[in-house]
């Protein structure tokens, strides 16, 4: 299926919502023998797993443009333009003609460089229903031989021929996820924020369930709640200072997210792309909680799109513990609402199953 002498070019870097996607597409790469260079920046995780696959790194000094004061901006750009002439220089040089080199862009500010790429095919792959302003601009700027998105809605924002929508990929297996059969009077409850938690979230769920716990004391929840790194002593004192009557499981970071999604009733979480496919993956219903200064407001759109299938909650930050309350208390007094949910979450899907995005890669179409 693959050429050998393929040479592969990923730009991915700041945050977990790209650089993961892009973590699974290199290890898809690497099993067909594929050449791989990742470019990246010195804030996220990815240096450390190009280490952990034997990738080579390139760390480029790229930072965020919008919402900054003016300083910062004067300084990305500096910054932008120093990245095109060194990823010109590293990778353009000599290959311009020979076109070895494809390039393949998952979002964030580092896959700008692929404005200075010239020396072959470049892809993209936009994770949210609404398209990054990296990937926005190569779009508009580059020729670009296919635009993998993570959502449908994601196809209207780009060229119709050239956006295909392919799901997401996803470092998580669905069916080692075991599925719990309902429970009279009790609710198995997963809380998450992201990698990093989401002390909003940290601070209200402990009131939440305290309040819910005495308006049903004869119902069971059972919590485990992944609140980020750094936040475990916090966190514990929010949950301290409540009364409360369940069982808690309280944690920095999950390791394995086939074992944190199994046998959950209904889970709680912010409304990153990755979270909502992983979710929908393993057919849990969500109460999302978008996170309310997200760019674009794209983390609503993301959890809208189930959202509308009756297959998720929203709850908005604003009056986060009135109304997540509200959605809860619906759910003890109604639990059939979740396996009507769950009926609907399991006809949609939102991960690249078929592996579409590597196949085409690799095929050059």
């Amino acid at each position: 299926m693959s050429d050998k002498n393929k040479k592969i070019i990923i730009c991915a870097g700041g945050t977990g919502g790209h650089v993961y996607p892009a973590k699974k597409l290199s290890e898809m790469l690497l099993k067909e023998g594929i050449k791989i260079s990742w470019v990246g920046s010195s804030r996220g995780p990815e240096e450390q797993i190009c280490k952990d696959l034997g990738i080579k790194f390139y760390r480029y000094p790229l930072t965020g443009f919008r919402g900054k004061p003016l300083f910062f901006k004067i300084l990305s750009l500096f910054f932008l333009i120093f990245s095109f002439l060194r990823f010109f220089l590293e990778f353009q040089i000599g290959s311009i003609f020979s076109k070895r080199y494809t390039l393949v862009c998952f979002g964030g500010y580092v896959s700008l460089v692929g404005l200075a790429h010239f020396s072959g095919p470049i892809y993209i792959q936009e994770q949210n229903s609404i398209p990054g302003s990296a990937n926005r601009l190569l779009a508009r700027y580059k020729k670009i031989d296919k635009i993998f998105c993570g959502f449908p809605k994601t196809q209207d924002f780009f060229e119709e021929k050239k956006a295909i929508f392919s799901g997401n990929l996803i470092n998580l297996d669905a069916e080692k996820v075991e599925k719990k059969k309902p429970c009279f009077n009790e609710l198995d409850i997963k809380i998450m924020g992201g990698s990093l938690g989401a002390r909003l979230i940290n601070k209200t769920a402990p009131k939440v369930f305290s309040q819910l716990s005495q308006d049903f004391p004869d119902f069971k929840f059972i919590l485990s709640h992944q609140c980020g790194k750094g936040n475990l002593e916090e966190t514990k004192l929010y949950y301290d200072s409540c009364k409360k009557n369940f069982d808690l499981k309280l944690f920095e970071f999950v390791e394995n997210m086939e074992n944190f999604y199994s046998n959950a009733d209904l889970v709680i979480s912010r409304a990153g792309a990755l979270s909502v496919s992983e979710i929908c993956e393993t057919q849990n219903v969500a109460i999302f909680i978008p996170l309310k200064n997200s760019i674009d407001n794209h983390q609503h759109e993301n959890a809208k799109f189930l959202a509308e299938k009756n297959s998720a909650f929203i709850c908005d930050e604003d009056l986060l513990e009135e109304n997540l309350k509200k959605i809860l208390f619906e759910i003890v007094k109604n639990p059939e609402i979740l396996e009507s949910m769950k009926e609907n979450i399991s006809k949609i899907s939102l991960t690249d199953k078929k592996n579409v995005i590597v196949k085409k890669i690799l095929s050059n179409e």
